[in-house]
């Protein structure tokens, strides 16, 4: 699992498998399911998501993945 933050766009995005997705659902306003063609979830982005969660909770912890903010600024930095 992989977790890439879109600053210029207040994007979230949670890759739960690397798999491209066959379509995708909006479960709720602003947060989207990517899903494979037999309805797996394979990723999860939400829009706003400063709005939505506190993103200084990515920065803390063991999490074993990779965590990105991506700014327009710079070409991204990995924490």
């Amino acid at each position: 699992m992989n977790i890439a933050y879109f600053k210029d766009m207040d994007s979230l995005y949670i890759e739960i498998s690397p798999e491209n997705p066959d379509h995708s659902w909006e479960a709720h306003e602003g947060i989207v399911l990517n899903l494979s063609a037999d309805g797996r979830v394979v990723g999860i982005e939400i829009e706003k998501a400063s709005l939505a969660t506190n993103l200084d909770i990515l920065k803390i912890g063991d999490f074993p993945g990779q965590i990105e903010i991506i700014d327009k600024k710079t070409s991204g930095s990995t924490h």
